[in-house]
């Protein structure tokens, strides 16, 4: 499966996305069971123009980001009942691993490519803490276990990773989570 993931990936994976049911218990765990971390907590996150299938939707999230190696770990906590990628996989059964992220340089393009790959659109937004960065969610699990994410790739994203990972240079474990 790793080696399919890697081969149809539009970029480096950058992020690996688990759904929690509390965030701070799952970043306390992170941190203390693999090393994990410091995560930094994003109450509430704002999207614009966040479509679920093709239909106007919205939703409460929150997420916490943090390093694991080379590699930033999203803990996501839905707060609502509302559709989404998330709910959808816990409604089939499916717990772990949520999505997994890489940047888009044209990301209308990678979408085209994703769906060419019969990954279905799932979920389209603008990211309103980024700038409006655009981005959006397809349907691997049949091949992959998980959705695929894709961000716009935009200056201001590669410095919020660069933050997380620079955060992780040296931490000796203390408070896992933090406010962003």
């Amino acid at each position: 499966m790793l080696g399919d993931l890697v081969g149809m990936a539009g970029g480096p994976i950058i992020q690996m996305c688990w759904a929690v049911d509390d965030i701070g218990a799952a970043a306390h765990r992170w941190a203390t069971t693999v090393g994990a971390g410091p995560f930094f907590l994003a109450p509430h996150i704002g999207f614009r123009d966040l479509t679920y299938r093709g239909q106007p939707a919205t939703m409460d999230q929150s997420s916490a980001v943090g390093q694991w190696g080379t590699m930033q770990v999203e803990l996501f906590q839905q707060h609502c009942d509302n559709p989404s990628p998330a709910a959808e996989m816990i409604a089939d059964g499916h717990t772990g691993l949520q999505h997994v992220t890489w940047f888009a340089a044209d990301i209308d393009a990678e979408g085209w490519r994703l769906r060419g790959l019969g990954f279905d659109e799932l979920m389209t937004a603008r990211l309103t803490a980024m700038g409006d960065m655009r981005v959006a969610w397809y349907d691997a699990r049949p091949l992959l276990g998980c959705a695929v994410e894709i961000y716009e790739d935009t200056p201001m994203m590669r410095k919020f990773y660069a933050r997380i990972a620079m955060a992780a240079v040296d931490w000796q474990g203390d408070e896992p989570l933090r406010p962003l």
